[in-house]
């Protein structure tokens, strides 16, 4: 059996990485994309270079060295976190600003592939998040639809970022008349929302925004 490769898909402010908090930091490694602080108190003590569960990378290819050396030699990790995972295409359209032509986008489109890919290879315990932003799909100036957001059409006409994926969760707020703010991970197709995951993986199509919630449900389901 392969590890496990999850996205996570929803706009900044919506909870992404504060669902990070309850998993064990001991069991966790993030490798963060875009170098941000990650949003919860204490977030700097449980992760960084010095406990040897925290990387700041954004080349897909080195993200994979990462990924393959945690399976092969820190038993120990069983969750790995791709914090701002999209931030691998545009930091790296950024770079390429200046080149010509379209053998660039097929080259991120390969590594993006290769990444997910490799990713799909490593020790069945393993859990990988990737995290991402989304991108609206329009109709006659409305919302109808998400989906992961990537470097742009051209890109998206070389590769499906959703299909490399078993699991895709989307990020949803609800607020109440006061003002008070509930964070939850849709689970499977829901209004707007494009999410998947295994029939039967999760009992709600809404569930609390927790990653530990989720490793939980997913670790009993494979069991």
């Amino acid at each position: 059996m392969s590890s496990k490769l999850i996205a996570v898909i929803g706009p900044t402010g919506s909870g992404k990485s504060t669902s990070i908090k309850s998993l064990d930091p001991k069991e966790t490694y993030i490798i963060n994309i875009a170098r941000k602080e990650l949003p919860f108190k204490g977030s700097n003590l449980m992760y960084n270079v010095e406990n040897k569960n925290y990387a700041e990378i954004d080349e897909a290819l080195q993200v994979v060295k990462y990924l393959q050396s945690i399976s092969e030699k820190a038993p120990h990790i069983k969750n790995v976190v791709l914090e701002d995972s999209n931030y691998i295409m545009g930091f790296n359209m950024v770079k390429k600003a200046t080149e010509t032509g379209f053998t660039k986008f097929s080259i991120m489109a390969k590594d993006m592939v290769t990444l997910l890919t490799e990713a799909r290879k490593l020790r069945s315990d393993l859990k990988i998040f990737y995290f991402s932003h989304p991108e609206e799909i329009m109709d006659d100036g409305a919302i109808v639809s998400y989906k992961m957001k990537t470097a742009g059409k051209l890109l998206d006409n070389q590769i499906v970022l959703e299909g490399l994926f078993t699991i895709a969760l989307y990020t949803h707020v609800d607020e109440d008349n006061e003002g008070n703010a509930t964070y939850e991970f849709v689970t499977n197709r829901w209004k707007k929302y494009p999410a998947k995951s295994p029939q039967g993986m999760f009992p709600e199509i809404r569930i609390p925004n927790d990653l530990k919630v989720v490793t939980d449900y997913i670790d009993e389901y494979y069991s």
